[in-house]
Order: C-alpha cells, then sequence, then structure tokens
C-alpha cells in the first residue's frame, strides 16, 4: 500500500471509529480492496479532509461484479448500513479467502476481536480470566 493508500485507509477507520459494525465493513472493504477513494461508495465532506463510505449506495453501484465480489460486498453493505441481506444466500459461493474475512468482519462487529475478561466458577466462586480474541485481522491485506 502507497502512503496515499494507507493515509485514506486510516481517515476511514478514524470515520468508523465507536461503532463495531461501522469499524467492520469498513475494514471488511479496505482489506478487500474495495475501499479505494475512486470507488463510487466513498465520498469525502466538503473540504475532502475527511473520508466516508455509504453503504446503502453499495447494492446499486456492484453491477459487473463478480459472485464473491457480489456477496462480500453485500455483506459489508448490510453490516454497515442498513441493506437488508439473506446472510446464508451470501456466505453460499464465498471463496476462502473472502470467507475469512466475512468471518472476521461478523467476529468484530460482535465485538470479539480484543482479548476480553470472563467469569468462570470455580468451587462455586467467580474468578475474572482473560479470554482471547476469537480471531484477528490478517495482517496483509487481501487485494
Amino acid at each position: 500500500m502507497t502512503t496515499d493508500e494507507q493515509q485514506h485507509a486510516s481517515g476511514l477507520r478514524d470515520w468508523a471509529r465507536g461503532s463495531t459494525t461501522l469499524v467492520a465493513a469498513t475494514e471488511l472493504l479496505i482489506r478487500s480492496g474495495f475501499a479505494q477513494e475512486w470507488r463510487p461508495w466513498v465520498h469525502y465532506d466538503e473540504d475532502r479532509q475527511r473520508p466516508w463510505i455509504d453503504f446503502d449506495e453499495i447494492p446499486d453501484l456492484i453491477g459487473g461484479k463478480s459472485g464473491g465480489e457480489h456477496r462480500l460486498l453485500m455483506i459489508a453493505a448490510s453490516l454497515g448500513g442498513t441493506v437488508p441481506i439473506v446472510l446464508g444466500d451470501k456466505v453460499a459461493g464465498l471463496d476462502r479467502v473472502r470467507t475469512e474475512l466475512v468471518s472476521i468482519a461478523l467476529i468484530h462487529a460482535a465485538g470479539f476481536t480484543e482479548t476480553t475478561s470472563d467469569f468462570v466458577f470455580e468451587d462455586d466462586k467467580p474468578h475474572r480470566v482473560d479470554v482471547p480474541p476469537l480471531a484477528s485481522w490478517p495482517e496483509v491485506s487481501v487485494e
């Protein structure tokens, strides 16, 4: 990724921060190669300083994409916007790479990509334990 692309991705991550579903959907698009500034669903504020994604626009703008690309984009649109999907229809047919990204996005949306604490009972007494994340985003973006 070039410096400009890294800055763009960083701006999108900053914009999405605060909502696990928005972060998950944004990261899914970044890591799958669908968040570049020239994508029709990527917009900028009036000063062209801050990028943002209109997830609700995606379904109308993805003609000509492969089946796997279409499925991934619709899942991202549902996670980040108000687009209703039948998840089973979208997951069936994803390749291994896209399945990994979608799976991690769903785990992230549920809030399980960080180490958390939980209680376990030993001898009928609760004890706090650290619980590892269910998954982490791959180190390298898949494009």
